[in-house]
Protein backbone atom coordinates (compact mmCIF):
# COMPACT_ATOMS: atom_id res chain seq x y z
CA UNK A 1 0.00 0.00 0.00
CA UNK A 2 1.41 3.57 -0.61
CA UNK A 3 2.66 5.51 2.13
CA UNK A 4 2.99 8.91 2.70
CA UNK A 5 5.88 11.04 1.06
CA UNK A 6 8.23 12.11 4.17
CA UNK A 7 9.64 15.28 2.13
CA UNK A 8 13.40 14.41 2.42
CA UNK A 9 14.02 15.65 -0.35
CA UNK A 10 12.20 18.78 -0.37
CA UNK A 11 13.58 19.99 3.21
CA UNK A 12 16.68 17.83 4.16
CA UNK A 13 17.06 16.57 7.72
CA UNK A 14 19.09 19.67 8.52
CA UNK A 15 15.74 21.64 8.45
CA UNK A 16 14.43 19.30 11.02
CA UNK A 17 16.47 20.46 13.64
CA UNK A 18 15.74 23.70 12.93
CA UNK A 19 11.93 23.76 13.36
CA UNK A 20 12.39 23.75 17.35
CA UNK A 21 12.70 27.63 16.68
CA UNK A 22 9.24 28.75 17.09
CA UNK A 23 7.08 31.27 14.49
CA UNK A 24 6.78 34.09 16.78
CA UNK A 25 4.16 36.01 15.15
CA UNK A 26 0.63 36.70 16.42
CA UNK A 27 -2.46 35.07 15.18
CA UNK A 28 -5.78 36.62 14.86
CA UNK A 29 -8.85 35.26 17.13
CA UNK A 30 -9.62 32.05 15.50
CA UNK A 31 -12.70 29.48 14.99
CA UNK A 32 -12.33 26.35 17.40
CA UNK A 33 -11.06 23.32 15.62
CA UNK A 34 -13.18 20.77 14.54
CA UNK A 35 -12.55 17.32 16.56
CA UNK A 36 -9.69 15.39 15.44
CA UNK A 37 -8.30 18.34 13.10
CA UNK A 38 -6.27 20.67 15.71
CA UNK A 39 -2.94 20.21 13.51
CA UNK A 40 -4.44 20.62 10.41
CA UNK A 41 -6.62 23.92 11.22
CA UNK A 42 -3.40 25.33 13.16
CA UNK A 43 -1.66 24.91 10.47
CA UNK A 44 -3.98 26.41 8.28
CA UNK A 45 -4.68 29.44 10.18
CA UNK A 46 -1.37 30.41 10.22
CA UNK A 47 -1.24 30.31 6.62
CA UNK A 48 -4.02 32.10 6.37
CA UNK A 49 -2.59 35.11 8.75
CA UNK A 50 0.45 35.19 6.87
CA UNK A 51 -1.81 35.62 3.62
CA UNK A 52 -3.71 37.88 5.41
CA UNK A 53 -6.47 36.01 4.60
CA UNK A 54 -9.90 34.74 6.05
CA UNK A 55 -8.91 31.16 7.16
CA UNK A 56 -11.21 28.71 5.03
CA UNK A 57 -14.47 27.03 7.40
CA UNK A 58 -14.31 23.72 7.21
CA UNK A 59 -17.47 22.21 5.82
CA UNK A 60 -17.62 18.56 6.98
CA UNK A 61 -18.34 16.07 4.07
CA UNK A 62 -20.16 12.73 5.12
CA UNK A 63 -18.79 9.09 4.58
CA UNK A 64 -21.32 7.22 2.75
CA UNK A 65 -23.58 5.11 5.56
CA UNK A 66 -23.33 1.31 5.94
CA UNK A 67 -26.39 -0.42 4.08
CA UNK A 68 -28.81 -0.88 7.01
CA UNK A 69 -29.53 -4.79 7.77
CA UNK A 70 -33.04 -4.98 6.43
CA UNK A 71 -31.66 -4.54 2.74
CA UNK A 72 -28.60 -6.96 3.12
CA UNK A 73 -31.35 -10.20 4.13
CA UNK A 74 -30.27 -13.35 2.54
CA UNK A 75 -32.89 -16.02 1.60
CA UNK A 76 -31.64 -18.99 3.47
CA UNK A 77 -33.55 -22.24 3.08
CA UNK A 78 -34.46 -23.34 6.94
CA UNK A 79 -33.81 -26.80 8.32
CA UNK A 80 -35.84 -28.97 10.62
CA UNK A 81 -35.18 -32.35 12.03
CA UNK A 82 -38.26 -34.04 13.36
CA UNK A 83 -39.21 -33.56 17.05
CA UNK A 84 -38.76 -37.40 17.10
CA UNK A 85 -35.53 -37.56 15.99
CA UNK A 86 -34.89 -34.49 18.07
CA UNK A 87 -35.97 -36.22 20.84
CA UNK A 88 -33.73 -39.41 20.04
CA UNK A 89 -30.98 -37.54 19.45
CA UNK A 90 -31.07 -36.31 23.03
CA UNK A 91 -28.28 -38.61 24.03
CA UNK A 92 -26.13 -37.10 21.57
CA UNK A 93 -24.57 -33.46 22.09
CA UNK A 94 -26.48 -32.43 18.93
CA UNK A 95 -29.65 -32.92 20.77
CA UNK A 96 -28.79 -30.30 23.77
CA UNK A 97 -28.05 -27.30 20.86
CA UNK A 98 -31.17 -28.02 18.94
CA UNK A 99 -33.24 -27.59 22.00
CA UNK A 100 -31.03 -24.50 22.91
CA UNK A 101 -31.37 -22.85 19.44
CA UNK A 102 -35.20 -23.50 19.84
CA UNK A 103 -35.50 -21.98 22.93
CA UNK A 104 -36.97 -18.46 23.16
CA UNK A 105 -33.16 -16.82 24.14
CA UNK A 106 -31.79 -18.97 20.87
CA UNK A 107 -34.20 -17.71 18.34
CA UNK A 108 -33.32 -14.44 19.86
CA UNK A 109 -29.51 -14.98 19.47
CA UNK A 110 -27.89 -13.42 15.88
CA UNK A 111 -24.69 -12.23 14.44
CA UNK A 112 -21.84 -14.28 15.14
CA UNK A 113 -23.00 -15.60 18.27
CA UNK A 114 -25.38 -17.80 16.20
CA UNK A 115 -23.00 -18.81 13.80
CA UNK A 116 -20.88 -19.92 16.81
CA UNK A 117 -23.77 -21.87 17.77
CA UNK A 118 -24.17 -22.91 13.65
CA UNK A 119 -20.46 -23.94 13.69
CA UNK A 120 -21.28 -26.16 17.63
CA UNK A 121 -24.04 -27.36 15.92
CA UNK A 122 -22.77 -28.90 12.69
CA UNK A 123 -19.50 -30.60 14.41
CA UNK A 124 -22.04 -32.43 16.81
CA UNK A 125 -24.54 -33.63 13.69
CA UNK A 126 -21.79 -34.76 12.24
CA UNK A 127 -20.27 -36.33 15.40
CA UNK A 128 -23.58 -38.03 15.95
CA UNK A 129 -24.15 -39.35 12.94
CA UNK A 130 -21.15 -41.22 13.44
CA UNK A 131 -21.90 -42.53 17.17
CA UNK A 132 -25.37 -43.54 15.54
CA UNK A 133 -23.93 -45.43 12.28
CA UNK A 134 -23.90 -49.06 14.14
CA UNK A 135 -26.92 -48.27 16.60
CA UNK A 136 -29.30 -46.66 14.65
CA UNK A 137 -28.54 -46.74 11.05
CA UNK A 138 -31.69 -44.92 9.53
CA UNK A 139 -31.57 -42.19 12.15
CA UNK A 140 -27.66 -41.92 11.66
CA UNK A 141 -28.17 -41.41 7.81
CA UNK A 142 -31.05 -38.67 8.26
CA UNK A 143 -29.05 -36.83 10.84
CA UNK A 144 -25.99 -37.26 8.55
CA UNK A 145 -28.56 -36.08 5.68
CA UNK A 146 -29.31 -32.90 8.34
CA UNK A 147 -25.57 -32.15 8.70
CA UNK A 148 -25.04 -32.09 4.89
CA UNK A 149 -27.81 -30.01 4.41
CA UNK A 150 -26.84 -27.64 6.97
CA UNK A 151 -23.25 -27.75 5.82
CA UNK A 152 -24.39 -26.86 2.31
CA UNK A 153 -25.73 -23.21 4.08
CA UNK A 154 -22.99 -22.65 5.86
CA UNK A 155 -21.67 -19.94 3.71
CA UNK A 156 -24.63 -17.89 3.73
CA UNK A 157 -25.36 -18.13 7.22
CA UNK A 158 -21.57 -16.91 7.83
CA UNK A 159 -22.19 -14.17 6.00
CA UNK A 160 -25.94 -13.32 7.23
CA UNK A 161 -24.00 -13.40 10.64
CA UNK A 162 -21.32 -11.07 9.82
CA UNK A 163 -23.84 -8.39 8.34
CA UNK A 164 -26.50 -8.54 11.34
CA UNK A 165 -23.92 -8.59 14.19
CA UNK A 166 -23.99 -5.33 16.05
CA UNK A 167 -20.23 -5.32 16.86
CA UNK A 168 -18.84 -5.89 13.57
CA UNK A 169 -21.34 -2.99 11.99
CA UNK A 170 -20.10 -0.37 14.67
CA UNK A 171 -16.58 -1.14 13.78
CA UNK A 172 -17.52 -0.41 10.32
CA UNK A 173 -19.35 2.20 10.42
CA UNK A 174 -17.71 6.02 10.29
CA UNK A 175 -18.22 7.90 13.74
CA UNK A 176 -19.89 11.04 14.55
CA UNK A 177 -16.54 12.73 15.04
CA UNK A 178 -12.61 12.01 14.46
CA UNK A 179 -10.12 10.78 16.57
CA UNK A 180 -9.26 13.33 19.10
CA UNK A 181 -5.19 11.58 19.27
CA UNK A 182 -3.95 8.33 17.18
CA UNK A 183 -3.47 6.10 20.12
CA UNK A 184 -1.88 2.74 19.83
CA UNK A 185 -2.49 1.63 23.84
CA UNK A 186 -6.67 2.57 22.90
CA UNK A 187 -6.76 0.31 18.88
CA UNK A 188 -4.56 -3.17 20.64
CA UNK A 189 -7.38 -4.55 22.63
CA UNK A 190 -9.75 -3.81 20.07
CA UNK A 191 -7.46 -5.51 17.34
CA UNK A 192 -7.01 -8.46 19.39
CA UNK A 193 -10.92 -8.71 19.98
CA UNK A 194 -11.46 -8.94 16.60
CA UNK A 195 -9.14 -11.49 15.87
CA UNK A 196 -11.19 -13.74 18.22
CA UNK A 197 -14.32 -12.53 16.21
CA UNK A 198 -13.25 -13.32 12.80
CA UNK A 199 -11.69 -16.72 14.57
CA UNK A 200 -15.43 -17.25 15.30
CA UNK A 201 -16.31 -16.98 11.28
CA UNK A 202 -13.36 -18.81 10.43
CA UNK A 203 -14.51 -22.29 9.47
CA UNK A 204 -10.70 -23.51 9.15
CA UNK A 205 -9.95 -22.47 12.83
CA UNK A 206 -10.66 -23.81 16.24
CA UNK A 207 -13.69 -22.19 18.00
CA UNK A 208 -12.81 -19.73 20.80
CA UNK A 209 -14.50 -20.51 23.89
CA UNK A 210 -18.35 -18.80 24.27
CA UNK A 211 -16.82 -16.48 27.12
CA UNK A 212 -14.08 -15.35 25.49
CA UNK A 213 -16.19 -14.67 21.72
CA UNK A 214 -18.79 -12.89 23.97
CA UNK A 215 -15.83 -10.22 25.53
CA UNK A 216 -14.30 -10.44 22.02
CA UNK A 217 -18.03 -9.03 20.71
CA UNK A 218 -18.29 -6.23 23.88
CA UNK A 219 -14.87 -5.24 23.25
CA UNK A 220 -15.72 -4.38 19.67
CA UNK A 221 -18.92 -3.20 20.19
CA UNK A 222 -18.23 -0.80 23.05
CA UNK A 223 -15.13 0.82 21.67
CA UNK A 224 -15.36 3.83 19.57
CA UNK A 225 -12.17 3.95 18.97
CA UNK A 226 -12.11 2.25 15.20
CA UNK A 227 -15.56 4.21 14.12
CA UNK A 228 -13.21 7.46 14.52
CA UNK A 229 -10.31 6.37 13.12
CA UNK A 230 -12.83 6.07 9.72
CA UNK A 231 -14.29 9.66 10.47
CA UNK A 232 -10.56 11.11 10.97
CA UNK A 233 -9.43 9.22 7.55
CA UNK A 234 -12.32 10.86 5.96
CA UNK A 235 -12.33 14.64 7.85
CA UNK A 236 -8.47 14.89 7.29
CA UNK A 237 -8.93 13.97 3.25
CA UNK A 238 -11.70 16.99 3.08
CA UNK A 239 -9.89 19.31 4.98
CA UNK A 240 -6.78 19.32 3.01
CA UNK A 241 -9.31 19.36 -0.26
CA UNK A 242 -10.51 22.44 0.67
CA UNK A 243 -7.48 24.37 1.31
CA UNK A 244 -6.57 24.14 -2.30
CA UNK A 245 -7.77 27.87 -2.54
CA UNK A 246 -5.13 28.69 0.11
CA UNK A 247 -2.53 27.14 -1.21
CA UNK A 248 -2.97 26.89 -4.66
CA UNK A 249 -1.12 30.20 -5.66
CA UNK A 250 1.09 30.21 -2.63
CA UNK A 251 4.31 31.67 -4.94
CA UNK A 252 2.39 34.10 -6.45
CA UNK A 253 0.74 35.16 -2.74
CA UNK A 254 4.17 34.99 -1.43
CA UNK A 255 5.58 37.44 -3.69
CA UNK A 256 8.42 34.77 -4.79
CA UNK A 257 7.66 35.40 -8.54
CA UNK A 258 9.11 38.78 -8.49
CA UNK A 259 12.37 39.50 -7.97
CA UNK A 260 13.85 38.63 -4.25
CA UNK A 261 12.46 36.71 -1.58
CA UNK A 262 10.00 38.46 0.80
CA UNK A 263 10.22 38.05 4.41
CA UNK A 264 6.25 36.64 4.22
CA UNK A 265 7.63 33.41 2.12
CA UNK A 266 10.44 32.55 4.61
CA UNK A 267 7.62 32.82 7.03
CA UNK A 268 5.48 30.29 4.89
CA UNK A 269 8.66 28.23 4.56
CA UNK A 270 8.79 28.00 8.67
CA UNK A 271 4.96 27.16 9.04
CA UNK A 272 5.60 24.41 6.58
CA UNK A 273 8.66 23.15 7.65
CA UNK A 274 6.83 23.43 11.63
CA UNK A 275 3.72 23.14 10.81
CA UNK A 276 2.75 20.60 7.73
CA UNK A 277 5.92 18.00 8.10
CA UNK A 278 5.90 18.02 12.16
CA UNK A 279 2.66 17.72 13.60
CA UNK A 280 0.21 17.58 10.69
CA UNK A 281 2.37 14.53 8.83
CA UNK A 282 3.01 12.86 12.08
CA UNK A 283 -0.65 12.89 12.46
CA UNK A 284 -1.93 11.58 8.99
CA UNK A 285 1.13 9.20 8.89
CA UNK A 286 -0.39 7.27 12.24
CA UNK A 287 -3.67 7.34 11.18
CA UNK A 288 -2.86 5.38 7.42
CA UNK A 289 -0.78 2.93 9.65
CA UNK A 290 -3.79 2.47 12.00
CA UNK A 291 -6.42 1.76 9.32
CA UNK A 292 -4.01 -0.65 7.40
CA UNK A 293 -3.88 -2.77 10.40
CA UNK A 294 -7.55 -2.80 10.61
CA UNK A 295 -7.98 -3.24 6.71
CA UNK A 296 -6.11 -6.57 7.14
CA UNK A 297 -9.45 -8.09 8.47
CA UNK A 298 -11.51 -6.47 5.55
CA UNK A 299 -11.35 -9.27 3.17
CA UNK A 300 -12.60 -11.66 5.79
CA UNK A 301 -16.14 -9.63 5.78
CA UNK A 302 -16.45 -9.67 2.15
CA UNK A 303 -19.14 -11.88 0.65
CA UNK A 304 -17.73 -14.09 -2.26
CA UNK A 305 -18.46 -13.57 -6.04
CA UNK A 306 -20.38 -16.93 -5.86
CA UNK A 307 -22.41 -15.98 -2.87
CA UNK A 308 -22.85 -12.56 -4.12
CA UNK A 309 -24.21 -14.38 -7.38
CA UNK A 310 -27.07 -16.01 -5.61
CA UNK A 311 -27.22 -12.95 -3.25
CA UNK A 312 -27.09 -10.05 -5.43
CA UNK A 313 -28.14 -7.11 -2.72
CA UNK A 314 -24.99 -8.43 -0.81
CA UNK A 315 -23.12 -6.29 -3.63
CA UNK A 316 -24.00 -2.98 -1.77
CA UNK A 317 -21.91 -4.89 1.46
CA UNK A 318 -18.85 -5.39 -0.40
CA UNK A 319 -19.22 -2.04 -2.30
CA UNK A 320 -19.43 -0.27 1.33
CA UNK A 321 -16.37 -2.73 2.17
CA UNK A 322 -14.21 -1.04 -0.76
CA UNK A 323 -15.05 2.35 0.48
CA UNK A 324 -14.00 1.66 3.31
CA UNK A 325 -10.63 0.16 2.68
CA UNK A 326 -10.17 3.47 0.58
CA UNK A 327 -10.07 5.96 2.88
CA UNK A 328 -6.37 5.69 3.82
CA UNK A 329 -5.35 5.54 0.12
CA UNK A 330 -7.22 8.34 -0.28
CA UNK A 331 -5.76 10.64 2.45
CA UNK A 332 -2.05 9.56 1.39
CA UNK A 333 -3.14 10.97 -2.64
CA UNK A 334 -4.91 13.99 -1.33
CA UNK A 335 -1.58 14.71 1.47
CA UNK A 336 0.68 13.60 -2.05
CA UNK A 337 -1.62 17.13 -3.89
CA UNK A 338 -1.21 19.07 -1.37
CA UNK A 339 2.57 18.69 -1.08
CA UNK A 340 2.67 19.28 -4.61
CA UNK A 341 1.96 23.20 -4.33
CA UNK A 342 4.84 23.27 -1.44
CA UNK A 343 6.67 21.75 -3.75
CA UNK A 344 5.97 24.44 -6.22
CA UNK A 345 6.09 27.19 -3.76
CA UNK A 346 10.23 25.63 -2.61
CA UNK A 347 10.91 25.86 -6.15
CA UNK A 348 9.70 29.56 -7.25
CA UNK A 349 11.24 30.76 -4.07
CA UNK A 350 14.58 29.23 -4.78
CA UNK A 351 14.42 27.89 -1.43
CA UNK A 352 16.73 24.47 -1.69
CA UNK A 353 16.71 21.66 0.77
CA UNK A 354 18.80 22.49 4.06
CA UNK A 355 18.13 26.02 3.76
Amino acid sequence: MAQIVTLKQLIGYAIAMAIATVVTFALPACSPAPTGLTQLHDYQQRIANTLSREPIAYTPKFPPQIPASRDLRLSIPRLQISLLDSIRLDACPAGALIAERNSALGRLREGVLRYYHDRQLLMALKDCASQLEHIEPELSERVREQANAKQAVMPLLRMQAIIADDSIRASLRPADRALPVVDGAQLAPVLQAFNVVLTAINNNAELPSQKQLEQALEIVDKSPYIGQLWRSLNDHRFYLLQLQPLVSMLSADAGCLSKGVPERARILRQIFIARFSGPVQQHISGLTRQAQQIEAFIPSLRATPEIIVEQPNLKAWNDYLRHIAALDDQLIAETRNHVEYWQQFFADCEFSPGA
